[in-house]
């Protein structure tokens, strides 16, 4: 008998242990694995060469392309959807649990944002960067070292398509912080066409700490603050600066379009797919049309020089009509977009009109177009 009940007993562990086995098994193949994040300790440590406790721009580029070289690191499009979360923003902590207070916090009132504007009509002049203050802000407050600037792009890359998808829109606002302004004006100029959602961007007038009445905290890298009709909802400060979008950021953004969270992260996850497909076309039959229109929309070039080039294209495009219909789809979005004035001279924004009619379906003649014929 107690060799029988001993058997049962076997066989039952056995059963169950095969049973969970199996269930491992079951989930592991419904949820792909997911990789360890890495810290921003682990890869100073790792990357660091000069020993100043960041990254440099160079030290940054090559973590990246470190990082980007091995296989675990290179995602499938299908993982992005539960790569991306969104957190109630009311649970947001900075990491180490302190308590930091870096600009207006939920209730205040946003003061007036003197900033010397980058890009569009007002280039180079001085401006209020709330404009009006009204509707859904999404303000940036920023230094530009890499991972401020990282997390800084991603943001205003899923506003730009929440604002495509949602009927209740974000004025996104980016100010870059710093003490050496001509530095700030330089870098402003080279990630701008890495920034989209179609910001406000300008550089503080302030120096590294920004306005007085804004009472940021030097030692913290990027300030995130979402407000409705300038009054502040949340405030998200990120000593360290954000790698990523914050879940909690995203959050706030969910709550104040009145979107459901599954909805917003439907249209992100999305939206990898689509950049995918533009990167795979950025070079249609051996043509790098990105590289190929960069001359034109130099802001250096003048009239002639941007002529010549112009034409260079146009002799390409006569015999490549994939680069052509490529063009020409850059174009209309650029002029869709109603953000023609940031790219180029007034030249460089009459050739962009040139290639959308010829290659391109744009919208109805607008009075930008009919200044330019």
């Amino acid at each position: 008998m107690r060799i029988l009940i001993a058997l049962l007993i076997s066989t039952s562990c056995a059963l169950g242990l095969a049973q969970e086995s199996a269930g491992q098994r079951a989930q592991e193949v419904d949820q792909p694995q997911r990789r360890a994040p890495i810290e921003k300790a682990e890869l100073i440590k790792r990357f660091d060469k000069d020993g100043d406790g960041e990254l440099s721009a160079e030290e940054a580029t090559a973590a990246r392309r470190a990082l980007a070289a091995q296989p675990a690191n290179q995602p499938q499009n299908r993982d992005y959807r539960t790569a991306i979360s969104i957190r109630d923003p009311k649970d947001f902590k900075v990491a180490g649990g302190k308590e930091i207070f870096s600009g207006p916090q939920a209730g205040e009132i946003l003061p007036k944002l003197n900033v010397t504007a980058v890009g569009g009509d007002n280039d180079g002049k001085a401006i209020d960067a709330l404009g009006n203050n009204s509707g859904l802000q999404v303000l940036i407050l920023s230094d530009q070292y890499g991972s401020s600037v990282r997390g800084l792009i991603g943001l205003t890359r899923f506003i730009g398509t929440i604002n495509d998808k949602s009927n209740i829109k974000l004025n996104a606002i980016v100010v870059y912080l710093g003490d050496d302004t001509n530095q700030l004006a330089e870098n402003a100029k080279k990630y701008g066409k890495y920034v989209q959602g179609n910001p406000t961007i300008g550089l503080s007038r302030d120096g590294r700490e920004g306005p007085g009445s804004y009472g940021l905290d030097r030692n913290v890298s990027m300030t995130i603050i979402v407000a409705e009709d300038g009054k502040v909802k949340y405030n998200f400060p990120f000593p360290q600066g954000m790698l990523t979008p914050d879940p909690h950021v995203l959050g706030a953004i969910s709550e104040i379009i009145q979107a459901k969270p599954e909805k917003m992260r439907e249209w992100l996850a999305a939206s990898y797919p689509n950049r995918s497909r533009d990167n795979a076309n950025a070079r249609p039959n051996g043509v790098d049309v990105r590289a190929l229109i960069a001359p034109v929309l130099n802001k250096e070039a003048n009239d002639e020089q941007i002529d010549n080039a112009a034409k260079r294209i146009d002799v390409v495009l006569e015999k490549n009509k994939v680069a052509a219909a490529q063009l020409g789809s850059i174009a209309k979005r650029i002029i869709d977009s109603g953000n023609l004035s940031n790219y180029g001279t007034e030249r460089s924004q009459y050739h962009l009109f040139k290639w959308a009619k010829l290659y391109g379906v744009t919208k109805p003649a607008t009075e930008t177009e009919a200044q330019q014929k």
